[in-house]
This record gives C-alpha cells, sequence and structure tokens, in this order.
C-alpha cells in the first residue's frame, strides 16, 4: 500500500508542475483574483484526482499471505541454470521509506500548527465587534492574521490600527481563504518533495492578499491611506502557513496591483490554456513506459518490513555472476540444459505488482495428496516465462526443479497467468523473459503415520 499511495504521489506531483507552469506564464498577472483562485484550486484538485483513474485498479486487490517468492527485473546474463534465493532491498524500498517519513514529518508540522493556534486563541483577549471574533495577544513581533472566523493581533495594533486590520482581515475570513490553505496543507502532506506545491501555495496566498485588498478599497477606505498603513506592517514575524498574515505577500506587487486597470474578459480566455496542457500531461502519465514504472513504485513495501531469507548454493560449482532487486541469479558452466535469458531495458512486470501476482498464484495453485511427503510440502520450485509482445506468457520453463509433480502444478499456474506488461526496448514493446520462485511449506497436522 505504501508503495501504491507513492505512485499516486509521484502522477500528482507532475501534473501540480504543469500546473503550476501554466498558471505562472500565463495566468499569474492578470487582475481577475477570484476567477485565479478558483481556476487555481480547481486545477490542483485535478491532479490530484486523475492519478486515481491512471493507477491499475488491481491495488484494490486483498494481499494473500507471504508464502511464495518472486524474481523481478531480470538481469542479463546468458544462461540460468539455477538461482539462489537471497532477497536485496530494491531502490525503491528505500525511496518509499525516505517518502513516509516526510509525511510523518509534515503531519507532525500541520499538528504543531494546530496546536499553536488553538494555543492563541484560548490564551487571547477576546472581543467581539461587527460580528468579528477578534483576540489580541502579547506577541507583539508577530504580524496579524486571521484563520478560521478569528481575527489575532498584538494590542499594540489593535490601539493604532485596530479598524484597518479588522477590515483586511475581515475579507479573509468573509471569502473562507483558511479553508483553500488547510487543503493546501492536505496537499503538502502527500507531496512534500515536490516544488510545485510550495510555490502554488504561495500564488494562492498571493491572491488572498489580492483579493483582500481590492475588499478593503471597495468598502471606501482611500487606496493611499491603506498603502501607507500597508508600509507601516511590512514588518513582523508571520505565524503560521495555515493563516493569512497581513504582510505575508510582497507589498511591491499588492500595490502594483492596486494601480493596475481592471482586466476585461478577455483575459479569462488565457485559462483555456490549462486544458491542453493537462490533458498532454495525462496522455504522456498514461504511455507503457511510464506505466511500468509506476507499476514498479507501486510494488514497493517500506524497509522495514522486508523479511530476509538466504538459501545456500546445492552446488559449490555454481557461481553468482549478476544480482537484481529481489533475487541472485547463477551460472554454471558449460550446462546442457541451460535456459537462454532474454534481457530488455525495461522489465516486464505484472499488473499490480507482487501482491497481486501472489495473490493471483494463491489463489490457483493446488497441490495433490501425493505431493505431501510424511505430511509435509516442501516446494521449491523456479520457473522461468517467455512473456511476448503483447504481454502474454508464451513459454514457461522449469530451471530449477523441486519435484515431478510440483514442477508440473508451478507450470500450470505459470501457463494460466493473465497478461504482463511486457518488456521494453527503446519504449517499444519486446519479448522478455521473466523468473518465479515457488517457495511453499506446508505441514498437514491431520497426516498420521499409517498415511490415515
Amino acid at each position: 500500500m505504501a508503495g501504491i499511495f507513492l505512485a499516486y504521489s509521484l502522477l500528482a506531483s507532475t501534473l501540480l508542475i504543469v500546473v503550476w507552469v501554466v498558471y505562472k506564464c500565463v495566468l499569474a498577472n492578470i487582475g481577475c483574483f477570484r476567477f485565479n483562485r478558483i481556476l487555481l484550486l480547481s486545477s490542483i484538485t485535478l491532479a490530484f484526482v486523475s492519478p486515481i483513474f491512471i493507477l491499475n485498479p488491481f491495488w484494490l486487490a486483498d494481499i494473500m499471505e507471504n508464502n511464495i517468492e518472486i524474481a523481478f527485473n531480470p538481469v542479463e546474463v546468458a544462461y540460468i541454470a539455477n538461482t539462489v534465493s537471497e532477497q536485496i532491498t530494491p531502490i525503491w524500498d528505500y525511496i518509499v521509506t525516505l517518502y513516509l517519513i516526510g509525511v510523518i514529518v509534515m503531519t507532525i508540522y500541520f499538528l504543531v500548527s494546530l496546536v499553536r493556534l488553538t494555543l492563541f486563541i484560548l490564551k487571547g483577549e477576546h472581543i467581539k465587534q461587527d460580528d468579528c471574533r477578534i483576540i489580541l495577544h502579547r506577541h507583539n513581533s508577530v504580524a496579524p492574521f486571521a484563520w478560521c472566523g478569528y481575527i489575532m493581533m498584538p494590542r499594540r495594533d489593535w490601539y493604532e490600527f485596530g479598524q484597518m486590520i479588522v477590515c483586511h482581515e475581515k475579507a479573509h475570513i468573509e471569502c473562507r481563504h483558511w479553508i483553500d490553505l488547510l487543503f493546501m496543507q492536505a496537499a503538502i502532506i502527500i507531496t512534500w518533495y515536490c516544488p510545485a506545491i510550495w510555490l502554488l501555495r504561495n500564488e494562492l496566498h498571493t491572491l488572498h492578499e489580492y483579493e483582500a485588498d481590492s475588499r478593503v478599497l471597495a468598502s471606501g477606505i482611500k487606496r493611499e491611506e491603506y498603502q501607507i498603513f500597508l508600509i507601516k506592517k511590512t514588518v513582523g514575524a508571520r505565524f503560521a502557513t495555515l493563516s493569512n498574515c497581513l504582510n505575508h505577500s510582497s507589498l511591491k506587487k499588492r500595490i502594483t496591483m492596486m494601480l493596475s486597470s481592471k482586466p476585461t474578459g478577455k483575459a479569462r480566455v488565457r485559462a483555456f490554456v490549462m486544458v491542453p496542457a493537462m490533458a498532454l500531461a495525462l496522455i504522456g502519465l498514461a504511455t507503457p513506459a511510464v506505466s511500468t514504472v509506476i507499476n514498479e513504485v507501486s510494488a514497493a513495501t517500506p524497509v522495514e518490513d522486508l523479511r530476509y531469507k538466504i538459501t545456500q548454493k546445492s552446488d559449490s560449482t555454481i557461481r553468482v555472476t549478476e544480482r537484481n532487486s529481489d533475487v541472485v541469479v547463477t551460472e554454471k558452466a558449460d550446462v546442457a540444459d541451460a535456459v537462454p535469458f532474454i534481457k530488455t531495458e525495461t522489465a516486464p512486470n505484472f499488473p499490480g505488482g507482487k501482491d497481486k501476482l501472489r495473490a493471483f498464484i494463491n489463489k490457483t495453485i493446488s497441490f495433490p495428496e501425493t505431493a505431501y511427503k510424511d505430511g509435509v510440502l516442501n516446494m521449491d520450485a523456479v520457473v522461468q516465462l517467455t512473456i511476448a509482445k503483447d504481454g502474454a506468457v508464451k513459454d514457461a520453463r522449469i530451471v530449477k526443479s523441486s519435484d515431478k509433480t510440483l514442477d508440473a502444478e508451478a507450470l500450470r499456474v505459470a501457463r494460466m497467468l493473465p497478461k504482463f506488461h511486457p518488456g521494453l526496448n527503446s519504449g517499444l514493446p519486446s519479448e522478455s523473459s521473466y523468473t518465479l520462485e515457488f517457495n511453499y511449506y506446508i505441514c498437514n497436522e491431520y497426516w498420521s503415520s499409517n498415511g490415515e
């Protein structure tokens, strides 16, 4: 599940980059504040909804128990004579672990910010004026800000600029800007590593200030007086990213926007550039090459969940030739029945990753009574598949035998596998090899020495 979450985050991050580039290049400088805000929030929402339809729906399947080990990412060897089961931590497992650490850190930061805001509200002096809930505090270094219906400011600012501050922060509350910031904080938790989400939050903060400034001027306050007030309040620490601080955005940009002429309806036509940009991005993310990578990411698990198992080599003449993410492939010289192995630039992979493949095999495989010896079934077989260009299993061969009966069952299950995502060379589907290791140990507790 962690790998699927990371894959979803990567897809959303890619779309967020497209949103930021288009917005910054085409829409950032037009004065349609409310229109831009709605467009930006809608585009960000689309960036988080679209990956749900791109990701393979197999992740919804229940995960079966871990009683089969599966080898992925074929390696470049000419022939395979035997395999040694030795799990090695894949790079994506490290990445998903770091990603989850980042998610936890950002979640803690969010909760700490909520606690700080709550303390400000509880400890401050409460004043009610014109349906506004005003909180006065003693922290003179913190700039006035609004959050969730509350206007918070130092006592000194209340006595000096109280009415002007209330007018500005009331505009934030009426526009419900704090809901936008909560939404953006949730987005940051999911895509904390993506620069675009941080830049988009800054753009949204700027739009909030533009919108609040326009409402203040529309209320009848003189533009020159308001600009002088903003200049005086440029100093002061910003409290938290969850709130709209009075001095949050560039003063120069805000004054310039106040002096600019009102845009015409034609300026909003530029927003349609977002449609083909997002469409092209979605088409690119749905290509086979990207889908292959996303499926590999979806199969990743945090490092702490990996279970290592090493089996000793049965033949001292067998030497390790290559390692991949999950299995050590070995080669024995001058083997008469060696099986050719076809490597591709991008390895074939099962739709839904390891968990889905494991679930399919566990559901399909069955063991006859003759496979049990003294009430115990011990299966350790390796099957090499040939995956055709269309993803179908073209051939299956035993490269490590366990027992004739068990080998036959492994081949039967392997040949029943549905289509894979094929291996790719230069982005084009190619025939490739794929290795499965069947490792079962089952003890029949009802078996007795007389065979009953």
